[in-house]
Parts: structure tokens; C-alpha cells; sequence
């Protein structure tokens, strides 16, 4: 048994397939199927079912095998990027998929983490939520921050979530509109308003949920930009539901443009804010120091 077997095989297993594994290997075919058969020689068991229909698929055996595998990777990449840094100025790189949304955070926890570390180069994508899910499934991103409740149909296999903020989806409106002096709304008072929404799988069902409950509400625009969502409720065009933790940090909700009312006499819908990361790939020392920073900068926000 050797290293490479064990990378040629995690390798084949993430995506179902011995073409894709070499093409992002630089090897050819016939030398990782050697590579597997011998490996499996050795074992005594089968670890890939392989079919022309559906790929290669882990045997239930395999899994077990496989699971062992992918923490023998992770301590490789340990042991690589530990190397590298006894032999540099921590020069290296960060990549972060992230709602558009949520931003502020992330350009908070920079500064900090820019002085520690001036020769990290840092990365930042803003996506959906799913988009997010998916660039940390596939390791295009060290890790993701995205907003979720347990009421999404999201797929997380292979993704760990860590919560960071617990909130709770209020009303947002101009600081001139008449709601705005309610101090509490329920559905019935708000279902003549105007509605902007911000274009993501949280709100997106948040919405239809609320509009099959009572009835659908005028919809002045969807949007993924919030400075076009903002404008709108403070220019009392239109109002909008959010979470509070992301609402809260904006200038117009400061300063008292955009006031927060909360929903009362509709079901609760439990929203977190939190990190998303491969459960098969070791976190880099760099994104450990600077999830720190951001952990630090979302509490005391």
C-alpha cells in the first residue's frame, strides 16, 4: 500500500469516475485502474463497484475504507501545509464563497487578520446559498458563509455546518411608512404593502411559504443586489423581509431610515448563520486563524 493509491482512489470516489479522477490527477486511466485493483489485491476486498452505468461506486466495505482514506489525506495536507510555512513568510491564499448578504462580515474580519498575515491573499465570492454549498463540496473554496434553517431542501451530504448566530425573520420598512409605528405587525397588516425581496433560497421560501399561508402580496422586484433592495424600503417604495443579524450591520438600518418591526401570529422560521466546510478536506492553518477573527467579529457585531 501506498500514498498514491490512497489519492488515486479518494480521488475516483468523490466523483464517481476513473476518466475524471485522471484528467484532475494528470495520469492516465489504465494506471489509476492498475493502481485500484492492486490496492484491492492487497485489501483482500472490493472497495469500488465498478459499472459502465453507473461509475464507481463504494461497495459498503469500501466505505469504511474510504473514510479511513480521506483522513490519511487530510494529515497529508497537514503535513504539506506545515512544511510550507517552517519554510516561508506565510505567503499563501484564502478562498471564501459567501451570500452576498453577508459580506459585512467577512470585510470585518479582514483588518485583523490582514495584520497578522499581510502576504495571504484573500479571495472572496459572493453566491447562493447553494452555490456556496456546492463550491465548498467540490473544493473551490476553503470554506462558505450562508444563512440556513432546517425548513430548506438543501443537499448538505459531505457538508458541515457550524452556527454562528442564531435570528429570526422580521419586517423591514421605511422609517416613513405607517407601519412603522406599529412596533409589531401580523400578516393581515402588511398584506396590502408592496414587497422587494432579496433573490436567495432562505427568502425565496420564506416568501412562498408566507404567500400560501394568506395570499400573495404585490412584488415590486426580486433582486441579489441590496443596495437596490435598501434604496427601495427607505425611499418607502416597498418593504421587505430579513433576518435580523443580516439587516442589522447596514447604514440605512443604523441610522434609522429602515426601521425592524417583528412578525407576530406566524410560525417561527429558526434561521442560522454559519459556516459551511468540506467534511472531506482539512481546513488550512489560514482559514482556521481567520475564521477566528470572523467568529470574533459576528459575536461582538
Amino acid at each position: 500500500m501506498n500514498i498514491e493509491q490512497l489519492l488515486y482512489i479518494v480521488e475516483v470516489a468523490k466523483y464517481s469516475s476513473l476518466s475524471i479522477a485522471a484528467q484532475n490527477l494528470h495520469v492516465t486511466q489504465s494506471t489509476i485502474s492498475q493502481s485500484i485493483t492492486n490496492f484491492e489485491k492487497e485489501l483482500g476486498i472490493k472497495v469500488l463497484k465498478r459499472s459502465r452505468g453507473h461509475g464507481a461506486v463504494p461497495t459498503d466495505e469500501g466505505r469504511i475504507i474510504l473514510k479511513l482514506a480521506y483522513e490519511v489525506q487530510k494529515k497529508l495536507e497537514e503535513i504539506k501545509e506545515a512544511a510550507n510555512l517552517l519554510n516561508s513568510t506565510e505567503v499563501g491564499e484564502l478562498k471564501i464563497s459567501s451570500l452576498p448578504g453577508l459580506m459585512t462580515f467577512l470585510v470585518k474580519a479582514i483588518a485583523g487578520f490582514r495584520q497578522d498575515h499581510p502576504h495571504v491573499n484573500l479571495e472572496i465570492a459572493d453566491k447562493s446559498g447553494s452555490a456556496v454549498i456546492e463550491d465548498v463540496r467540490q473544493h473551490n473554496t476553503d470554506f462558505g458563509l450562508i444563512t440556513y434553517s432546517s425548513d430548506l431542501n438543501i443537499n448538505m451530504e459531505g457538508i458541515a455546518f457550524e452556527a454562528l448566530i442564531e435570528g429570526k425573520q422580521k419586517v423591514y420598512v421605511s422609517k416613513h411608512s405607517p407601519v412603522a409605528f406599529l412596533g409589531t405587525v401580523s400578516p393581515n397588516d402588511i398584506l396590502d404593502q408592496t414587497l422587494v425581496t432579496y433573490k436567495g433560497e432562505l427568502m425565496q421560501y420564506f416568501v412562498q411559504d408566507f404567500f400560501n399561508k394568506y395570499k400573495p402580496m404585490k412584488i415590486l422586484f426580486t433582486s441579489n443586489n441590496m443596495d437596490g433592495v435598501l434604496q427601495a424600503i427607505s425611499e418607502n417604495l416597498a418593504i421587505t423581509f430579513a433576518p435580523d443579524f443580516v439587516m442589522k450591520n447596514y447604514p440605512p438600518v443604523i441610522n434609522g431610515d429602515i426601521i425592524p418591526i417583528d412578525l407576530m401570529n406566524h410560525p417561527t422560521v429558526n434561521i442560522s448563520l454559519g459556516l459551511v466546510r468540506s467534511e472531506n478536506k482539512h481546513l488550512s492553518t489560514f482559514a482556521h486563524k481567520y475564521i477566528h477573527y470572523l467568529k470574533s467579529e459576528i459575536l461582538n457585531s
